[in-house]
């Protein structure tokens, strides 16, 4: 009876073996099938791209047009051959999607209804492809804007490039209060990449939302800075030090304000952060890390010597960022020494930190780290 057990068990494991293998077999078969259709669909529409280049070809049927790319397939093998045909000749892919606007906003209609993955790849192709489209009032835009009724965190960020994409403010504004309604964390560094790839004026679009910030949460704010902080020019500095010193804004968001002013000084700018640096500002003390930074791109007497008071703050921070700042200034031996005189043991050993991992890339070769 044991014998049999034993054999049972064999012959059960080698059946489930066979099993798994001709599984495979067909998985693997499968797979290349698909494979294969997608690559003649992608073909197909790259011939297609390639008839509608030449002159007096007939326009693609329109409702032929929705029939397939309303199909996920379809649509892939569609955003292949135009990303391949794209990068030769963005006028066609333009024309295309001119040609056949209508088609695409019933496209987006039809999307709205399917799975937050596939109206994320639909607003991707959007964000890719079409063209800009001046004026608020756009049906793409606002079609697109629907998508953001439970979405995911991936489809949000697709849905907002596509925005950009548009160059359409009024929709990138509802679009930042409808994710803000619903308490919807977005990343600042996403929002601010984003926004710099808005198609339209930037400042203009900088402006619009700074001036909804005491609506919307944090991250929204902090996304808007720094999308400000990489514009040409100075023209938010004193906009954005007025809010810095007068308003109730969250810590972040103050922290990004001060970095703005590294890249974009202003001499207004100076007496609050030294007022930080000094940490004599009830609540801001947290911001002298990033006044001591920031203080760098103000080159006279008056940094340089607040700076070399910072080196004694008992904050590490504080003190490793006033000594980068230093190095970057241009210290000098009779400054260096000056310090060594203050008696103040961490405040050295820190200058000396921060000069001494300041490397030039090189093996074995260190950078001239003070100026005589």
């Amino acid at each position: 009876m044991g014998l049999l057990s034993v054999k049972g068990v064999i012959y059960f494991y080698i059946f489930i073996c066979v099993a798994l293998l001709i599984f495979n077999l067909f998985y693997i078969s499968r797979s290349d099938s698909v494979k294969r259709r997608q690559r003649r669909k992608e073909r197909r529409w790259e011939k297609e791209l390639r008839r509608l280049s030449t002159e007096d070809a007939p326009k693609w049927d329109q409702d032929k047009l929705f029939q397939k790319l309303r199909h996920i397939q379809e649509l892939m093998a569609f955003q292949r051959a135009m990303e391949r045909r794209y990068t030769t000749d963005p006028k066609v892919v333009h024309s295309f999607f001119l040609q056949n606007r209508r088609v695409f906003l019933r496209l987006a209609m039809e999307y709205g209804n399917k799975s937050a993955m596939e109206q994320a790849f639909f607003a991707y192709v959007i964000a890719a492809f079409h063209p800009v489209r001046e004026g608020q009032q756009d049906p793409m835009a606002e079609r697109l804007l629907g998508y953001l009724e439970d979405s995911t965190v991936y489809s949000r960020e697709n849905v907002l490039n596509a925005l950009y994409a548009l160059g359409n403010a009024q929709a990138v504004e509802q679009a930042y209060s409808l994710m803000n309604q619903h308490s919807w964390y977005h990343d600042p560094r996403l929002l601010a990449d984003g926004l710099s790839r808005f198609q339209g004026p930037k400042e203009a679009l900088a402006q619009r939302l700074w001036a909804r910030r005491g609506l919307w949460a944090e991250c929204f704010q902090v996304g808007i800075i720094r999308f400000a902080d990489g514009l040409p020019g100075d023209s938010f500095g004193e906009v954005f030090l007025a809010a810095l010193a007068q308003e109730p804004l969250p810590l972040e968001t103050r922290f990004t304000l001060v970095r703005y002013f590294n890249r974009h000084p202003i001499p207004q700018a100076k007496p609050l952060l030294l007022d930080l640096l000094k940490e004599e500002t009830i609540g801001d003390r947290e911001l002298a890390i990033a006044a001591a930074m920031v203080l760098s791109s103000y080159a006279d007497s008056e940094s340089r010597e607040a700076l070399k008071q910072a080196l004694c703050s008992p904050n590490w921070y504080v003190r490793q960022n006033a000594a980068r700042s230093l190095q970057k200034l241009g210290i000098t031996q009779a400054e260096a020494a000056q310090i060594q005189t203050m008696g103040d043991r961490y405040a050295t050993e820190m200058l000396d930190y921060a000069l001494g991992h300041q490397t030039a890339g090189k093996a074995g070769e260190r950078e001239v780290l003070m100026t005589q």
